[in-house]
């Protein structure tokens, strides 16, 4: 998991002033990268990774494709969700924080994490 670790710390080096968590669908959290300057390690519980996981599930029944990603807004805080199969990647920063570079980076964070997402889809199937 070292490598993961050091896969968040080069996101929240790439996106100053962010913070990174990777889970898997259920909420557990595999890996995380905390900016020491925002302390955002308590902005995002379990509960909200998994309740990331059903929201994703449903925007997919729009008809439109497979959701990827969902932001959300808060008065204060910008909350990126990147859906990778059975890995969540939530990226936190401030509400000014550039959300157009978060979603040109998507692609080259899926590359990165294809490999963990069939590693657990492989253990969700036996």
């Amino acid at each position: 998991m070292s490598d993961l670790n050091a896969f968040c710390s080069k996101l929240i080096n790439r996106f100053p002033g962010t913070s990174v968590i990777v889970a898997d669908r259920d909420g557990f959290v595999l890996a995380k990268a905390i900016d020491t300057n925002t302390m955002e390690e308590k902005a995002i519980e379990n509960s909200l990774l998994s309740t990331f996981s059903l929201a994703t599930d449903q925007a997919s029944k729009l008809r439109a494709g497979k959701n990827k990603s969902i932001v959300s807004y808060f008065d204060d805080k910008v909350v990126f969700h990147l859906n990778v199969n059975n890995v969540i990647v939530s990226i936190l920063g401030d509400s000014d924080l550039n959300v157009g570079v978060l979603l040109g980076a998507q692609d080259e964070i899926v590359r990165s994490l294809t490999a963990l997402s069939n590693s657990i889809q492989d253990v969700h199937d036996i």
